[in-house]
């Protein structure tokens, strides 16, 4: 089944809340989410991976300790939410020296917010991990994976972000997603944690059958 990008960000929105993530890196997450369906990736599937570990342990998956020189956190996994929020807030130096990400949960999703960093200060940057070449204006993507790796891996040791030549395909515009009906179950089943338990004033003046009968 599909879905529109609206409705993929909403749901995703409340799905990031539901799994355990403040509001603002929420709304991060809901626009990652939709920036990728709109580039024919599986933006719900990476998002029910990154929550799934939230709901394990939110407490493995961290922002990066420095934003000078490697990107890195001393325990566990960087959060490419954290993470991709941290570039927005340094997009004109990831764009002029680059960076280096070390321990980054699901590579891939870091690629909205270097999207919007290329668009920012209007760049090419090219991210690369093992097995991955990704290049991107903010608009167009270029996407490069050899033959042993997949496009959804949930680890990458080491990925890199540099400045490279500027791309000449035309940019894709899909309208809406397809997720599996497993991933949009699981963010459903998240969302579902955000809804206010219902009460006897709101049955009384909410949508159902009610207990008025006017017939």
């Amino acid at each position: 089944m599909s879905y529109s990008l609206n409705e993929v960000e909403a749901l995703s929105k409340r799905a990031a809340r539901g799994a355990g993530l403040d509001w603002g890196f929420a709304e991060e997450a809901s626009k990652a989410t939709r920036w990728l369906c709109a580039q024919d990736l599986d933006g719900c599937r990476l998002l029910s991976s990154i929550l799934d570990a939230y709901q394990d342990n939110g407490r493995h998956l961290h922002a990066p300790l420095t934003l000078t020189g490697e990107w890195h956190t001393p325990i566990e996994t960087l959060c490419p939410v954290q993470t991709g929020a941290s570039l927005s807030d340094c997009a004109a130096q990831v764009a002029s020296d680059g960076v280096e990400i070390r321990d980054l949960s699901n590579p891939l999703f870091i690629l909205p917010f270097v999207a919007a960093v290329a668009r920012v200060t209007k760049t090419c940057l090219l991210v690369t991990w093992e097995g991955a070449s990704i290049t991107t204006d903010g608009n167009t993507v270029d996407l490069r994976f050899s033959a042993e790796t997949t496009p959804y891996v949930e680890h990458a040791d080491r990925l890199v972000i540099a400045q490279t030549a500027p791309l000449t395909k035309a940019a894709k515009s899909p309208c809406r997603a397809n997720p599996s009906s497993q991933n949009w179950e699981e963010l459903n089943s998240l969302a579902a944690l955000t809804y206010a338990p219902a009460t006897e004033t709101s049955r009384r003046l909410g949508a159902g059958g009610g207990q008025t009968d006017n017939d």
